[in-house]
């Protein structure tokens, strides 16, 4: 019987292949994929069967569901504008990452991972003369599976039915405030 990573993993190629026509390769390895787009400034996505639950990665970021739908949807969602990949670095330092929804009230963060203790608030004081810098990431490659109003019936979006901010390759935002510590 297929563990919970298992049927993650197929779940998800079963979920790409209504796009076969998409700019995406899916290499298959002995327990994992990696999805990769195959047009300029984008990045893969991979799915690992951990057995009792898949771990989903994009860039430095990662989580763990053990429900198969759950990621093989992320992933999807991962390829989509109205997800993005954010990284918060401290001095240069990285020090949490996160993915962030297209929502009603504008960009949501959520699923942090972090490399300080979020709890420990002197972790993330700022030294003299440095910066929070942000990273984001986001990709166009697959179009929302249906009209994105049905999924956040009161988001914003332009005439294209996109996030009106949203921004194909990746960028750099600096800041005197963490924001990943807020998302625990």
């Amino acid at each position: 019987m297929p563990t919970h990573g298992a049927k993650g993993v197929q779940m998800t190629l079963d979920l790409l292949a209504h796009y076969e026509d998409a700019p995406i390769e899916i290499e298959r390895r002995d327990s994992s994929i990696k999805i990769t787009p195959t047009l300029e400034e984008t990045f893969p996505v991979m799915v690992y069967d951990e057995g009792d639950e898949a771990m989903i990665a994009a860039e430095r970021w990662h989580t763990h569901y053990d429900d198969p739908v759950q990621v093989a949807f992320c992933a999807l969602w991962l390829l989509t504008p109205f997800y993005r990949v954010v990284h918060e670095m401290k001095g240069g330092v990285l020090v949490a990452a996160w993915i962030e929804r297209y929502e009603e009230a504008g960009w949501e963060g959520f699923e942090p991972v972090y490399f300080l203790n979020p709890e420990h608030d002197a972790s993330w004081l700022l030294a003299p003369g440095e910066q929070y810098q942000r990273r984001y990431m986001q990709q166009a490659i697959l179009p929302s599976p249906k009209p994105y109003r049905e999924f956040s019936p009161g988001a914003v979006l332009d005439e294209d039915g996109l996030p009106p901010d949203w921004r194909h390759g990746s960028w750099v935002e600096s800041g005197e405030e963490a924001i990943g510590p807020k998302l625990a």
